[in-house]
């Protein structure tokens, strides 16, 4: 594999942005759609200020190792997922579900999903939300497909994600969602919310993540019993 290039995520996006499917985000998004977006494309920049403190160094690392072929990484990393970047178990999750463990790699997806979301809604800046969009694109082109194919697969899944993520406790700075906003190239102040806000922010989101989750399985449902008659 490429090796990444050394800032956390803006190559990666931009590669990974590309042309998707017209359907990719729908079919990746599956427990609820992203509603914000709006942050243009953009090339790696140099973080400056507030931005250039966010230490996302571990995590880049281990997207390095696991780009380089280092077999030991992906273990290293389920040993301690909290202290791990979002991005780090989206690319995770795929190599896990390519090479056939597909709940274990649906499981990570979803969890990284869940909190890349939950650090989106932390930021002031609402271009961030279009960063877990091109993740999404890019990790869920088949994951998202399978999951929508055993609904209720997809369902205990998530909620095996919901309750994992409400008993750990996380590692990672959420600020590096901050490094994927438009904020980062003008800006030197990062606009985020309080830490004592963090945890508060998280249950939120699990529960409009559960909320959507439901309405998904629903319309699925409903197109299920439509087809039948």
């Amino acid at each position: 594999m490429k090796k990444l290039s050394p800032l956390l995520l803006c190559a990666l996006l931009a590669a990974c942005a590309g042309k998707p499917d017209a359907g990719a985000d729908a079919k990746a998004d599956t427990p609820s759609q992203s509603t914000r977006n709006g942050a243009q494309e953009q090339g790696p920049v140099t973080p400056k200020g507030e931005f250039a403190q966010i230490d996302v160094s571990r995590s880049q690392q281990a997207m390095d190792d696991i780009t380089g072929g280092k077999a030991d990484t992906i273990n290293t990393i389920l040993q301690r997922p909290n202290d791990y970047a979002p991005p780090v178990l989206y690319l995770m999750s795929a190599i896990m579900f390519d090479n056939d463990y597909q709940d274990q790699g649906t499981f990570w997806y979803y969890a990284a999903q869940l909190r890349a979301r939950s650090d989106a809604n932390k930021s002031g800046d609402e271009t961030t939300h279009a960063a877990v969009s091109r993740l999404n694109q890019r990790f869920g082109v088949r994951i998202g497909p399978h999951s929508l194919g055993n609904p209720e697969r997809l369902k205990a899944i998530v909620n095996q994600v919901l309750k994992w993520d409400s008993e750990q406790t996380r590692n990672y700075d959420p600020r590096w969602i901050a490094l994927q906003g438009q904020d980062v190239v003008t800006e030197t102040q990062v606009d985020f919310a309080p830490r004592e806000k963090w945890q508060e922010i998280d249950a939120l989101t699990r529960n409009q993540y559960r909320q959507g989750l439901e309405q998904a399985l629903n319309e699925i449902r409903a197109r299920q019993s439509e087809q039948a008659q």
